[in-house]
């Protein structure tokens, strides 16, 4: 029986690179390709496949708070995720939300294939890089103080979008989403945007 993955990652030269490296090898099948975190979510619970290799840097939900919602749906499948990040915070995040290997994209297309492999297996995976950083007990992040609405709201925020844009892709109104702001701000002891977009990309919610 095949291997059967999906995709997430916002660059299509990315994606169709990865398929290559799938599909070159036996027993290996890519099911479906993201382009964005809600889509991933979307086909993920679909098409439901063995492995999920999941981009971090996405447009509108970002590949942890995806990795959030799948985990919350039930999704049981192994989840991999690419990243630019290597600091301990956003590697501890990224493991609390659920994945099961994650990758620096800089190695990519060294490392994935072993880290399919591992997970596929029941096993973790981590880049050789960042295994000193992987350490007991918990590390406290900000964003924990956060809902997963807040959450989504930030990272939207951080993207540049204003208000009545991300009400309207949220489904609520631009009145709500100032209410959400202002949460932020109190709970992030932020004074500005600008400084919630710091705390976005520190958090690794957004990229720089």
């Amino acid at each position: 029986m095949a291997l059967t993955l999906l995709i997430a990652d916002d660059h299509k030269i990315v994606r169709d690179g990865l398929r290559v490296l799938f599909e070159r090898a036996p027993g290996h099948q890519v099911v479906g390709e993201a382009a964005d975190g809600h889509t991933a979510v979307q086909l993920t619970l679909q098409h439901r496949p063995n492995i999920v290799v999941m981009d971090m840097a996405m447009p509108n939900l970002n590949g942890i708070e995806a990795t959030r919602h799948l985990r919350a749906a039930g999704f049981s499948g192994g989840i991999v995720m690419l990243s630019m990040h290597s600091e301990r915070r956003v590697l501890t995040q990224a493991l609390s939300a659920g994945v099961n290997g994650y990758v620096l994209k800089d190695y990519a297309f060294e490392q994935l294939f072993t880290a399919v492999q591992a997970v596929s297996k029941g096993e973790s995976y981590l880049s050789p890089q960042l295994a000193a950083l992987k350490e007991d007990g918990a590390i406290p992040l900000v964003t924990d103080l956060l809902t997963s609405r807040e959450r989504e709201v930030l990272q939207m925020l951080a993207e540049g979008h204003g208000a009545k844009e991300i009400g309207f892709r949220l489904g609520v109104s631009s009145k709500t989403i100032d209410t959400h702001r202002l949460n932020l701000m109190a709970k992030l002891k932020a004074h500005s945007v600008a400084e919630l977009i710091r705390i976005a990309i520190k958090e690794g919610l957004s990229a720089p």
